[in-house]
């Protein structure tokens, strides 16, 4: 009897355990996504909802969103962005391989998400150049928002900028 209480114990023990426990996700510099409990200190990992835990609540303030910002991808690659007031957005994005991504349109914010409707220019490292022949339309998830700092995440990609303007 007393065994098989100490083993109840023991299984409610762990289940404990492995609930308050975290699990993140993050993307390798070839594009593989990772789960784990212990992502590399060198990557930006996002945390994951698991079984119905909420995230905290991100709230993003149009205000506070317009201007430049500035900083490096999960790819470690490196993004700028400036969002003015009037909804145009220009972004440049530099991969790791030194393609360039360059889109110009506008930008519509709902609750955590960015919605850009945008046509890109891409530069590739050997200075090939494609243009887009139709409207692209991105969405961008925000994981955190501050007035100097905000995360995003768009195609399995984090992106972590500062406020520079």
């Amino acid at each position: 009897m007393t065994s098989r209480i100490l083993l109840i114990l023991a299984a409610l023990w762990i289940g404990q355990a492995m609930a308050a426990g975290k699990i993140y996700t993050w993307t390798d510099e070839d594009g593989v996504v990772h789960y784990g409990d212990r992502p590399p200190k060198e990557v930006n990992a996002e945390e994951v909802n698991v079984r119905g835990r909420k995230a905290e609540p991100v709230q993003v303030i149009p205000s506070q969103l317009t201007g430049t910002w500035f900083g490096r991808g999960s790819d470690g690659g490196e993004v700028r962005m400036r969002l003015q007031e009037n909804g145009s957005i220009r972004y440049t994005q530099t991969f790791p391989d030194e393609t360039i991504y360059n889109y110009q349109g506008i930008w519509r914010l709902e609750d955590r998400s960015m919605t850009v409707i945008t046509e890109f220019i891409e530069e590739g490292g050997g200075g090939s150049l494609d243009r887009s022949v139709e409207p692209v339309q991105l969405t961008y998830t925000f994981t955190q928002f501050s007035p100097d700092q905000m995360t995003i995440l768009t195609a399995g990609q984090s992106h972590t900028l500062n406020k520079v303007q």
